[in-house]
Order: structure tokens, then sequence, then C-alpha cells
């Protein structure tokens, strides 16, 4: 069965609906308190109903930790027939968006929406009025699959039916007997459901959580309440069996189940610590090997399973499912071979990049390549062994309004979503164009200025060494808005080796800024990549001297060992330099250099993909100044320096990429460069 995700049924209930009489009528409390250990309750009369096909049975019991489960275990032979107890992570990933409080409610919340509290919007306390889930629950999922499936909701916790009430309001949930602080009521009415063939129950016992509040989780009061519970999950099974017997077409799955941890004496604090983001699962459901391997030095204890992955796997064994790029939760199908886990994000604000990171696990066979959509359309498909991907081209959107953004990451039954909410993009400044005095698109494949007033040549006439690049892979732009003429063009630097130059040469003429006494200022700004190749002594960016000293006369970048970027001006037998700019190879990264003679200030800047936006300033001495023109003859080098040789004289033997290389007669500010590069689109889009 099919299933598309559910958009904002009545707005998420933006707004509390009355609750009505008949859903009064529904309502039925039962007296007592879960301090009563008396497990004495009637058992219905077997008279089952509805007999046959897929049934589930959830209980969730508060304030049992895993040690006590399975030290109770062995006087519970219907409960081991479950399997061994599975560690579940509670609490999120620290330090990312999914981090949440370690306590009932946002647990709870988790559990029954298979997301973290970042996406149900669900924290310690509940709203004062609306909706308190954002996202839609295990109720509204089975009922969209089949609404006559028949449902039950059994807590013993008000505050958990009020975090449902929604559902119940909605029809979603067919009987919701509460129990308020009473276990007995909660085994009573589940028993009743399931002797009624109910095919999902959700039950839920409180009584643990008081004790060991009250008295600690070492007390006899704490040890006589866990065997009351666990003998009434007993009675649950017990009459589950019976139903079986009698219909060989009916099968149960069975998760028994705590969403958080406490710590040694029995208090949920919420903290972080691993005692309490220990929550468990018991359950009947076949789990795959990989999610038990044992000896995975690569995995802690609780990256196996976590309390978002137990809804897809009901719903899974409900054969509820969604069609790829649609997606719904935070944690995947325990069933599935290959487990998809800690898919989380992080939005870069000054590169308006996104990174996604997750963890897959699979047998040591496992090669199929990981799909990555987003709202639905897939971005891309990397390899099996690629554990992050960065999503450079983030749609535009209103300027400082938030954009809602689903990925989704998918390979061979392995699933896992993630809700990102960003601040797009903006669109290309057209303040960019202002002062611009040379300016080469690289349109068509060709280098031509569209100022008309400089050329841009091979050093090497015989081969240049260059190749052009049209697709939309091949640019930093964004492949739904760039101009099918853009090109980027690609130096091979070792061409040196046919005829001992290498690199461009860009033929200012007359309007070289740098030398120009009319121009205060001016900056140089292109789009650059490397394919990695970056030796520890130096190449050239670009250069208007000879750069085999940076003491000598002029303006150059140099790129050096570890792909730093280094910007500096040379004359009067010393420097001015800025140095540590991190360029990432094989990613699109903007560069822009200034110098603003007339207040003696070098000003640099690298908007990189993974290191983020980079930006100095440094005095200049007055030698530094006026050597700013180099070597004098309205040349400078790109790719190589003003001789063409220094990729010769170094055995470089690099590839370096440029396009949309911009000259302008006065400073670029911060922003305007931070414009560039956010915008991803070519400054030719702003051109007639």
């Amino acid at each position: 069965m099919k299933l598309v995700p559910l958009r904002k049924k009545k707005s998420w209930r933006a707004g509390t609906v009355t609750v009505t009489v008949l859903l009064t009528a529904l309502l039925s409390a039962c007296g007592g308190s879960s301090d009563d250990d008396d497990s004495s309750v009637k058992p219905p009369e077997k008279n089952f109903g509805a007999l046959g096909g897929k049934k589930t049975l959830v209980v969730h019991v508060d304030g049992l930790v895993m040690e006590p489960l399975k030290a109770a275990l062995s006087a519970h032979p219907k409960l081991q027939e479950l399997g061994e107890v599975l560690p579940l992570r509670s609490g999120g990933y620290a330090g990312t968006s999914s981090e949440q409080q370690t306590k009932a409610l946002p647990s709870w919340a988790s559990l029954v929406t298979g997301t973290w509290s970042v996406e149900h919007g669900l924290s310690t306390t509940l709203p004062s009025s609306g909706s308190a889930l954002k996202t839609p629950t295990v109720f509204d999922w089975v009922k969209q699959a089949n609404p006559e499936t028949k449902t039950t909701l059994v807590v013993s916790t008000a505050d958990y039916f009020t975090a449902l009430r929604a559902n119940a309001e909605d029809g979603d949930i067919n009987a919701v007997p509460q129990c308020d602080n009473d276990d007995k009521c909660v085994t009573s009415h589940s028993r009743e459901a399931v002797v009624e063939g109910t095919d999902f129950i959700l039950a839920q016992y409180s009584g643990l959580l008081t004790q060991s509040g009250k008295y600690g989780l070492g007390s006899e009061q704490y040890k006589k309440q866990l065997q009351t519970v666990l003998n009434d999950i007993d009675g649950l099974l017990t009459l589950i069996a019976e139903r079986e017997a009698l219909a060989s077409d009916e099968s149960w799955q069975i998760v028994l189940v705590n969403s958080y941890g406490m710590d040694e004496f029995g208090t949920v604090s919420g903290a972080q610590f691993e005692r309490n983001k220990t929550g468990w699962m018991l359950s009947n459901i076949p789990v795959s090997d990989t999610v038990i391997a044992a000896g995975d030095e690569s995995r802690g204890v609780l990256d196996h399973a976590a309390i978002v992955d137990v809804l897809p796997t009901l719903l899974a064994g409900m054969d509820v499912t969604q069609p790829v790029g649609t997606y719904a939760f935070n944690g995947n199908d325990l069933r599935n071979p290959v487990q998809l886990s800690k898919l989380v994000y992080d939005y870069n604000l000054s590169t308006y990049n996104l990174v996604l990171e997750w963890m897959l696990y699979s047998d040591d066979q496992f090669a199929a390549p990981v799909e990555i959509y987003r709202e639905g359309q897939l971005l891309a498909s990397v390899d099996a062994t690629t554990r992050r991907y960065v999503d450079y081209m983030i749609p535009s959107g209103t300027e400082g309004e938030l954009l809602p953004l689903r990925y989704e990451i998918r390979t061979q039954g392995g699933t896992a979503a993630v809700q990102t909410v960003v601040l797009p993009p903006p669109m290309l400044n057209p303040s960019v164009l202002n002062g611009m005095v040379m300016y080469y698109p690289f349109l068509n494949g060709k280098a031509d200025d569209v100022k008309q007033v400089s050329t841009f040549t091979p050093w090497n006439t015989t081969n240049p060494g260059s190749t052009w690049g049209t697709s939309a892979s091949d640019l930093p732009y964004k492949s739904s808005t760039t101009p099918s003429a853009n090109s980027a063009l690609t130096m091979d630097l070792g061409v040196f080796k046919q005829g001992g130059f290498a690199g461009y040469k860009l033929n200012m003429a007359n309007a070289d800024v740098t030398m120009d006494p009319s121009v205060d200022a001016f900056t140089i700004g292109f789009w650059f990549k490397t394919n990695g190749v970056c030796i520890g002594g130096g190449s050239s960016v670009l250069a208007n001297k000879d750069y085999d000293s940076g003491n000598n006369p002029g303006l150059a970048i140099g790129m050096f060992g570890n792909c730093e970027l280094r910007f500096n001006t040379g004359g009067g037998g010393g420097r001015d330099e800025l140095q540590g700019f991190s360029l990432t190879p094989n990613e699109w990264a903007y560069v822009a250099v200034a110098v603003d003679k007339k207040n003696k200030q070098l000003y640099a800047y690298l908007m990189d993909p993974s290191a983020g936006q980079q930006n100095s300033q440094k005095a200049m001495a007055d030698a530094r100044v006026k050597a700013i023109g180099g070597t004098g003859v309205g040349l400078m080098g790109f790719g190589d320096d003003v001789t063409g040789k220094y990729s010769s004289n170094y055995n470089f033997t690099g590839i370096k990429s440029y396009t949309d290389l911009a000259v302008w007669n006065r400073l670029l500010t911060l922003d305007e460069v931070k414009n560039i590069y956010a915008s991803r689109y070519p400054i030719s889009s702003l051109l007639p």
C-alpha cells in the first residue's frame, strides 16, 4: 500500500477543536492509583472478535530502565520469547539541531512521530493552546493508509493523551479510555482491546516512574511494581497467543518500549549522559543483523537504533509505505539490512551551503549508490562510502524569510529524512555593475571582454593547454538559472612542457587599474577551482609580477601546500601579505583581491564552500603601493605569473579553472563579495 505523506491536515491543527460530546463519551477514566500494587485485574470474557489480519500492540513503560528489565526477564518466559532487549538512543544527537532533552514529553513525541523535537515541536511542556505536535503521528499514518483500521490509545499519563488529543478529535483514535495514574486501568482496557481484535493498540504504564521517583530504582517498592507491570504485560501476550492459535492468518507485531532513560537514582533529569539517553525496545519484530551486529568499533552502544526508528519499523510491518522522495521520518525501518542513521544537517549562513551528514551500516558486500532528494526531487547519487553531501544550490526565496526544505537519503531500503530551515540565498545585487571596467563571462567558450578594453590570451601560443566547460556541472552557478552560453576556462599548467609557457595573460592596455593614477582603488574578482595539486613552493593564481619572489614589485595571489591562498604585494625589497586562506580542492570558490591605493590598504576575500567566509585586511607600506603596477607593462598572468614561466620554473602541473572574471575601479564591499558568491548567479545575468 503506497502512502503519500500527510501535508498540513487542518493546518496541522493550528487551533484546538473543542472536544465534542461524542469524544467525551469515548473517554472513560478509571479510578485508583499506580501506587497500588494489587495486580488482580478481572480478565475479559474471551469472546475474541475480528480474528485474522495484521495487528500491532505497543506498550510504553515509563520508568523502566534496561538493567532492571533484563534482570527480571528470567521470571517471564512470554517476555523472553520476544528476543533481546535493544538499546534505543534518546535525546537526539548532541551538538546538532536534533538534540533534545531526555525527558518524557519530547521522547514520547519522538516515539509516536518518528521525528526529533526540532520537527515534532514538543519540548518539555505542553503548549497552552493549539496542537502539541507539528508532524503526523502513528495514528495519522495508520488511518490514512486504511480508514477502517480500528485503533485504541490507553494512557496512564494525562499529558501523553493531551499530546495526541488532536488525533482523538479528528477521529483517528477510535477508543480513548483515560487512566489517570492507574496502571490497573491500563491493563484492563488493553486486554479488552486485544480481545475485541483492535488493529492498533498503544498502551502506556506510569507506575514504575512513580515508584522510582519516590523510592529509587533499588527500592522494594520499585521491584514489586516491576513484577506487577511485567505480569500484566505477560497477560496481554498470553491473550494474543490465544488469538493467534485460533486464526492462522492473524499475526501480531509486539513492541515494548521506553523512550528515555534515567540516572542511577531514578531521576528524569533530561541530561545527555549515556544513562539518560538510553531507552530500549523489546519486540518480536525481527530486526536486521546490521542492527544487532556486535564488534563494530565505529559504533557506540547507542548507534544501533534510536527511538525515531520505532515508528517507521511499525508502519512497515503494517504495510504502510511511502513513495521515493516523500519519506517523513528521521529514523528508518530496523528490519532493513542497510541502516541509515544519524542524519543531521548544518547550514552555513556565510556561504549559503547546506551540509548533510549521515551514517550507513550494512554488510561488507554493500556497494549500491546513495540517492539524495530535496523536496522530493533527486539531487544527487553518491558512492556507498560517502557520508557527507553539500548542497551548494539552495533555492532562492524571499530574502529574510525562512525557507523549509526536506532532504531524504535512500539506498536499498535504508531511508532517512530531515527537515531543514534555511535563509535562502539572495539575488545578485545590481550594484556589482558599478565601477566594473573589465568583465569576462566566458560566453560560448570565448575569452572576450564585455567592456572591450582588454584581451585574455594564452601564454603558450602553440598549445594553450586549456578546455572549456559548458555543462551545468562544470559551473558554479544555479543549474536552473545558468545562461546556456556561460563557460568555465580550465587550464592544465603542465602544458609548459610543450613550449615552456603556461597559463593566460590579461592585457589591460590603457585600462590598467593598478597603474592608472586616476584610480584610487581597484578590485579583481573571479570564481576559482583547483584540482588539489597544491605544492609547498607555491604556484600563481594571478600575478602582475615575476613571482619568483614575493618581494618583487607587484600584486599576486599564490596557492601553496594544503591549498592555502596567500595575497601578496611586493616592492622596495619587502612585502605586505595576507596568508592562511583555506581553499577546498575540486570545489568552486569565489576569490577577490582589492587594493585601496589612496588609503594604503590590502583586502583579501575567499568564499569557500567548506571553509566558509574568509576575509582580511592589511596596511601597505608606501613602497608596496607605488609598486602595485608590477612590471608596469599592463599585463597580469592567470594560472601563471607575468612571465608565463612560473609553472615551468617550479615544475607545476596542476589544474586551475576560472569563470566570471571581473575588474572594478573601486573597492567592492564585503557584502557585495558575499552576495556574488551566495547568489550563484553570473554577473552576466544582470546585463541586457
